[in-house]
């Protein structure tokens, strides 16, 4: 449900409640709660919040109060305003072979006493977080370039070359940055025992594409006591990657021109496929169909010159002698 007043967009608490949901706000997921998806954060990351925001909440609460009670005014709040929703999750216990709880569940139920914060809990969010300005220019980007794709066949060459070589760059360049970022995190989580990921967020379901870029690292959490990888598995997987590398360039051809051949065969395949050769590419409404079905003069003056025979079965038309009756010795 949508929060109760007269003028929600003017409400200063509803301005409030989307700066928490801004990109430097507090960190949220999804989930699954009443068999709908939902956006919800965790209680204490709420108050972690509010601790260190105190100017920014001080109009809605009682300013001879405490901290620790201004934090639950404002929650109580928020609540009561239905800006969101308490909710706990749905299995208590770990799954097996785990022996902790998953720190942000994908399923949740409604709570008891849904009208108190408490820190312990979850709370799902009533409305839709407010849309960004980039979010209808990325909208109008997407739109434009699902019409230039629908024109590419009718597109120039130029064009359809420069589209072709901006659409292998870009994918060349996410690969790259895919290998790039495979090959720090294995490496970091041979030496270390836990992995520096490069653009974290980049193939998170739960982030935007505002938010995929940043921040450019992170390194895993340091495992409990334990229940880390052990260095046996660590160093047998560095041996297994070693000989990957030595096998690839034992039993590869090493010869860098098939490389660089296979390559051009590749590019030139693909413009083959795609008709733009320089030889092969032929205007619209030029008339020349190519060699196959090019007409040479000497057709042209053995149609134009032949016999009357050949002239009159050159101009019968299909279908003229349908309806007459056949001639005598054709019998």
């Amino acid at each position: 449900m949508a929060p109760k007043g007269p003028s929600r967009e003017e409400d200063p608490l509803k301005q409030f409640a989307d700066r928490l949901r801004a990109k430097n706000g507090i960190e949220y997921r999804s989930s699954v709660l009443h068999d709908q998806r939902v956006e919800f954060i965790r209680g204490k990351d709420l108050a972690r919040y509010l601790r260190s925001h105190e100017e920014q909440f001080q109009p809605f609460v009682s300013r001879a109060s405490k901290t620790e009670q201004q934090v639950k005014e404002l929650g109580d709040l928020m609540l009561r305003r239905r800006f969101l929703i308490k909710a706990d999750r749905m299995f208590k216990k770990p799954k097996p072979g785990r022996k902790r709880l998953v720190k942000w569940p994908k399923k949740l139920v409604p709570a008891e006493s849904p009208l108190s914060f408490q820190e312990e809990f979850f709370y799902a969010w009533t409305y839709d977080r407010p849309k960004s300005p980039w979010y209808y220019v990325l909208c109008g980007l997407a739109f434009l370039g699902i019409t230039l794709c629908t024109m590419f066949p009718l597109a120039p060459r130029p064009i359809k070359l420069v589209a072709l070589y901006v659409s292998m760059t870009l994918i060349i360049i996410i690969f790259s940055v895919l290998l790039i970022r495979g090959l720090v995190a294995m490496t970091t989580w041979i030496l270390l025992g836990r992995s520096l990921w490069i653009f974290p967020h980049l193939l998170s379901e739960e982030k935007g594409i505002d938010e995929a870029f940043w921040p450019l690292y992170e390194l895993d959490e340091r495992p409990e006591e334990g229940k880390g990888s052990h260095w046996f598995v660590r160093i047998g997987m560095a041996l297994a990657l070693i000989g990957t590398v030595w096998a690839l360039h034992v039993y590869v051809p090493d010869k860098a021109g098939s490389v660089k051949d296979g390559a051009w065969q590749a590019h030139d395949a693909i413009l083959e496929m795609l008709n733009l050769h320089g030889a092969g590419q032929q205007k619209l409404g030029s008339g020349d169909m190519g060699p196959g079905n090019a007409t040479t003069p000497g057709a042209a003056n053995g149609a134009g010159q032949g016999s009357p025979g050949a002239g009159a079965g050159a101009g019968h038309v299909f279908g003229e002698d349908l309806g007459k009756e056949p001639a005598s010795d054709e019998l």
